[in-house]
């Protein structure tokens, strides 16, 4: 008897587990993040909180942000894509030659856009926002076999931190929960990009024509993440895991009903939950004055990878990144994300920081195996 229970609940589990579908939350390419190897995240403080270690609504001081605009370009700016894209831009490039742009860009980097926006108070023992991230990228080996992959987020987080001060130790804990609505097409297929970029570039073309009959997949639902964070001096380690989710349901409706009748999907019968994210980093952080305050952080978003694979699979789940901070309104950064080397920089003028990065991640299974470069701009008000 107790080992057909055991059968029965075995069979239900795995039933259970086969029926959800997995996915993934949708983060921005934040210049900060992105300028410093995609690092930043396990010690996030402010608004990049919400993306990153609940930790950080631990810190001593808070921040109020107004609006966080950030937005980002899957290109690789060189003289020659950028001459390129002006001759598309003035209407001076063949129909012919859009096409052969096109394909290039998409064959050889992958072509793409996103944004995020966002407000929220991140600081001083507790944090609450609201953010929108969206991104759409087409990639392929052709342009005829070209897909785009289309992904848009809208969250609401509320989370605590709680500091601990042990002499000269310093913890910070903190956790929050998010409710999400999640829109995309599948991650597994796409939509086909080349109908889509032939009646974008084309005369009297219009891409919602080639989207319309394509299928996107919605459902809202809620989240956890927890972090810590350790600090002795200017040494800091830190963990965290986000993306602790509840199954949730999506539906399926056509892009062309979504903009007949401005109402997305939000029941379905098909299953899925987030994919749970492991991060851990350490850090070093001085403050030499106003004049000067560098800073190093080295992260690994999968430590399992260390004890299964090794050497050969730590670098590709590696983020290495440094900022060095003037006078207080001036920052410069670079990293190192799996392999591919990643510049940024920014001003902070008291209440109104800017942001820019020039970025590459890896989108292969080994460091060198295929990169995708990026541009990442991003504007705030935060008092």
């Amino acid at each position: 008897m107790k080992k057909s229970i055991c059968l029965v609940l075995i069979l239900a589990l795995g039933g259970l587990a086969f029926a959800q579908t997995a996915t993934s939350s949708v983060s921005p390419k934040t210049a900060k993040v992105m300028g410093m190897g995609g690092t930043f995240r396990v010690f996030s403080t402010g608004y990049d909180t919400f993306f990153g270690n609940p930790a950080g609504f631990a810190t001593k001081n808070g921040s109020l942000t107004i609006a966080d605009l950030a937005t980002w370009a899957y290109f690789k700016p060189t003289q020659d894509n950028i001459d390129k894209a002006m001759a598309i831009a003035d209407g001076t490039a063949t129909e012919s030659e859009t096409a052969s742009y096109i394909a290039d860009w998409v064959i050889n980097n992958g072509l793409g856009v996103g944004a995020s926006l966002g407000l929220g108070w991140a600081g001083k023992g507790f944090g609450l926002g609201a953010t929108l991230v969206t991104d759409e990228v087409a990639s392929g080996n052709s342009l005829l076999g070209s897909v785009m992959t289309s992904r848009t987020q809208a969250t609401a987080v509320a989370g605590v931190g709680f500091p601990i001060n042990l002499g000269p130790i310093s913890i910070r804990l903190g956790a929050d929960a998010r409710a999400y609505y999640l829109l995309d097409n599948s991650p597994a297929s796409g939509w086909p990009f080349a109908n889509i970029a032939t009646e974008a570039t084309s005369d009297g073309g219009d891409p919602m024509t080639a989207i319309r009959d394509l299928d996107a997949i919605g459902g809202y639902g809620f989240a956890f993440d927890a972090g810590a964070t350790i600090g002795f001096g200017p040494l800091m380690i830190g963990a965290m895991v986000r993306d602790y989710g509840l199954e949730f349901n999506r539906g399926v409706t056509k892009i062309g009903t979504i903009m007949d009748t401005m109402t997305l999907p939000t029941d379905g019968t098909d299953a899925y939950i987030l994919m749970p994210e492991v991060s851990v980093g350490a850090g070093l952080q001085f403050n030499l004055g106003k004049v000067l305050a560098p800073s190093f952080y080295i992260e690994t978003e999968d430590p399992l990878t260390f004890v299964e694979e090794g050497m050969n699979g730590m670098w590709n789940k590696i983020h290495a990144g440094a900022e060095v901070k003037l006078f207080n309104f001036l920052a410069l950064r670079a990293g190192l994300n799996k392999g591919w080397v990643s510049l940024g920089a920014g001003i902070d003028l008291i209440i109104f920081e800017v942001d820019a990065a020039l970025f590459t991640e890896e989108m292969g299974d080994v460091p060198g195996d295929f990169g995708r470069t990026g541009i990442a701009i991003q504007a705030a008000f935060r008092f």
